[in-house]
């Protein structure tokens, strides 16, 4: 590796918007995030309200479209 052209590898505190914080190591001494391990949903087994909003959105596109016909086959019980 050529010498004085590479940053610095060195200690890093990370900081995250629900407040948990942690040492790593980086080229940057602190980095701000909005989602860790601590408060992610993957991680803490619980559901965000991003799915309810999500689940609200569809079901307000389903009542809006409700009975219009795009072109589809009508079907009958028979098949």
């Amino acid at each position: 590796m050529k010498k004085e052209i590479h940053p610095t590898y060195e200690s890093c505190t990370v900081s995250c918007a629900c407040g948990n914080k942690f040492e790593t190591r980086s080229t940057r001494k602190e980095l701000k995030v909005s989602v860790c391990s601590a408060c992610h949903p993957f991680f803490t087994g619980k559901k965000g309200s991003r799915v309810l909003t999500e689940a609200g959105r569809l079901e307000k596109f389903q009542k809006k479209y409700e009975g219009i016909n795009y072109g589809q086959r009508e079907t009958t019980e028979e098949e």
